[in-house]
């Protein structure tokens, strides 16, 4: 049976239609599924919690497949209960699209359907776990990357903004992530603090722009900020941009669009499998961008290998 979580709203309303389009297809095929569209937000993530609690079907025969952004991707794998090993699709409908980016599932939806219902293969993907400094986030997936500082402001800014909005509906929304970004980049602020690397190595923070936290290779629309990435390896890749002038950010994040911004001084990168990261001041945080709002403390682990996905 497939589960069909739909966000009529992605790509600026465009959702719906692209749904009828699709369950066109899926009627002259002989698959049994159930479609729900999303209400509002959070509504994927209590609908996958919802049909994946306490189910009987085997984990091969029923796929939950989310049909929206990376955000609507990131409620269902909120929801999701994976120690049921539940199968997940996704047919990207979003501006981003950076997990099907990063795992190169197709971009048209009735090809990345086509592969669903004719999966070629299966894929045991690991997933980001995020705890904040206050009880209300205390356990938020993450499937892309979870990010503090100016990516999460520029996440923040995107969420509000009509001028993103207005671009998705004349097909341009890579220009809002590039306008909002320059918009964030002159309000940007650098922090000091602290990051502990799997309970260990402590590293002192200075100046920090941001520092973001990948289980995949791309985020914010493109940018490659993890280009070794392995999002079945147990390990995040770890980006941080410290030092840097506001002028200064723009060449690395230009270079960051094919992966070469690690060549930056102003770059440094880790690997571990759990982070502890400390700011003196709060910062924008983001998981999968989606805004979690302010936070000076975060923790974050990754879980090896337990998400089951058509690729």
């Amino acid at each position: 049976m497939y589960y069909f979580i739909v966000n009529p709203q992605s790509r600026s309303g465009k959702g719906a239609q692209i749904w009828r389009r699709l369950e066109v297809e899926l009627k002259k095929s002989t698959a049994e599924y159930q479609v729900y569209l999303t209400e509002r937000p959070g509504h994927a993530r209590e609908l996958a919690a919802r049909l994946t609690s306490g189910q009987t079907e085997p984990a091969s025969s029923q796929v939950v497949v989310a049909v929206g952004g990376d955000g609507t991707l990131n409620e269902v794998l909120d929801g999701l209960h994976v120690s049921s090993q539940v199968t997940l699709g996704y047919i990207p409908t979003g501006s981003g699209n950076d997990f099907a980016r990063s795992m190169r599932i197709p971009k048209t939806p009735q090809r990345a359907l086509h592969r669903i219902l004719h999966p070629r293969y299966f894929r045991f993907l690991d997933y980001g776990v995020l705890s904040c400094d206050i009880c209300n986030i205390n356990h938020r997936r993450f499937a892309v990357s979870s990010g503090i500082g100016f990516d999460a402001a520029v996440c923040q800014r995107l969420d509000a903004s009509a001028f993103k909005r207005f671009l998705c509906r004349i097909h341009l929304s890579k220009l809002s992530y590039i306008f909002i970004g320059l918009q964030s980049l002159f309000r940007m602020r650098r922090v000091s603090g602290q990051l502990i690397l799997d309970g260990i190595k402590k590293i002192p923070l200075k100046d920090i722009a941001f520092l973001s936290t990948h289980v995949q290779k791309y985020e914010g629309g493109g940018f490659k900020f993890a280009p070794k990435a392995d999002p079945c390896d147990g390990q995040f890749d770890i980006c941080v941009f410290s030092h840097v002038t506001r002028l200064k950010m723009i060449p690395p994040l230009l270079l960051a669009f094919v992966g070469m911004h690690t060549r930056c001084n102003i770059v440094r990168t880790y690997r571990c499998k759990e982070l502890t990261v400390h700011m003196e001041a709060p910062c924008a945080v983001h998981a999968d961008g989606e805004s979690l709002g302010l936070h000076s403390d975060v923790t974050l682990s990754c879980r090896t290998r337990q998400l089951r996905v058509i690729v």
